[in-house]
């Protein structure tokens, strides 16, 4: 019986720990597409000034950079969770009143 719950922190912490890291991957690649996205608005800001696209197409452009930036927000905020998580299965997060 001790051996199983032995077993199962061992588990569920390995989970929690690999959880983080492919949260932090998550977070990484939502970073590289803000700046991809935020290239592609520059262009089409330029392009929209020379007049070789149209509102509509420029509209979209900031429309692609806000839903990357809300993206990226949303996958720093789940790698916190991830870590909290772990942080607090490892006991360096303790819940404790002050």
């Amino acid at each position: 019986m001790k051996e199983q719950i032995k077993q199962e922190i061992n588990r569920d912490i390995a989970n929690a720990k690999g959880n983080y890291f492919n949260a932090l991957e998550v977070f990484e690649l939502q970073e590289q597409n803000v700046v991809t996205a935020q290239d592609n608005f520059d262009r089409s800001a330029e392009q929209l000034k020379i007049g070789q696209i149209t509102n509509v197409e420029f509209r979209q452009a900031q429309v692609n950079l806000l839903t990357a930036q809300t993206t990226k927000n949303a996958a720093m905020f789940a790698a916190k969770v991830a870590e909290l998580n772990y942080l607090q299965l490892v006991g360096q997060l303790l819940n404790i009143d002050f």
